[in-house]
């Protein structure tokens, strides 16, 4: 489990019987220059097959159309919970390592309020928007409820026991990233780690310039769980 930038990373280490979903087509392309194929999320090949050639003749538009991305249809999609995955893919636990990525609560929400603003046209380009917009779109992310969006510390949970776990936080991704691929025995020399989806991490963005204090209060309820099992300080 991870954030786009880990998959993209990941893909082109993975075998043609691995289950690889597909990614937004805007990065979409950057992984399969790197290798990466999104294949066995579909049972349809002519399904994967289509969505393969529209992200390669850079056809963004029909590939974004076909949704494969970003709804639910097939068995496997991207984001998907660990115990989803344990029943449909058939596997032992502990036999396998599980990864997954965190990130501090509140760099979760400024980021999904910048996307907000601008995932609508993202084409793989940086998504910059100004700090003032972005506390619009963090109130709005509060007057709609939609907070839980970024709540993800239940995809990662399960009753079953893997043979090593791996955490990668996002304050240390370079690091986390080198010693995961030693842990799989995989060459990481010259690696080069994507940048999906960037824009948020600026310092203009910074937390105590984000929120207010009431809003601060109410993602330390809501996220209390996450900053404690994931070691991050509240405001």
């Amino acid at each position: 489990m991870g954030g786009t930038s880990i998959e993209m990373l990941l893909a082109p280490y993975c075998g043609n019987l691995d289950i690889v979903t597909p990614i937004s087509p805007a990065d979409e392309i950057q992984r399969l220059l790197a290798g990466g194929i999104p294949r066995n999320y579909c049972p349809d090949p002519a399904i994967e097959a289509r969505y393969l050639q529209l992200v390669r003749d850079m056809k963004f538009e029909e590939a974004r159309a076909m949704r494969v991305h970003s709804d639910k249809v097939y068995p496997f999609f991207n984001h998907m919970s660990v115990t989803t995955t344990e029943k449909l893919a058939n596997f032992e636990p502990s036999e396998f390592t599980l990864v997954y990525a965190v990130r501090n609560p509140y760099a979760k929400i400024i980021s999904l309020a910048n996307m907000n603003l601008s995932f609508s046209n993202y084409s793989g380009a940086p998504m910059i928007n100004s700090a003032a917009d972005i506390r619009r779109s963090i109130q709005n992310l509060f007057d709609a409820d939609q907070l839980l969006l970024v709540r993800n510390i239940n995809l990662y949970r399960t009753k079953r026991t893997y043979k090593y776990q791996v955490i990668i936080r996002q304050e240390r991704l370079a690091s986390d990233l080198r010693y995961l691929l030693d842990h799989l025995g995989l060459s990481h020399a010259g690696i080069k780690i994507p940048h999906a989806k960037q824009g948020s991490i600026r310092k203009e963005y910074a937390t105590e310039r984000m929120f207010t204090r009431e809003q601060l209060d109410i993602v330390n309820r809501v996220f209390a769980d996450e900053f404690s099992e994931n070691g991050y300080e509240m405001l």
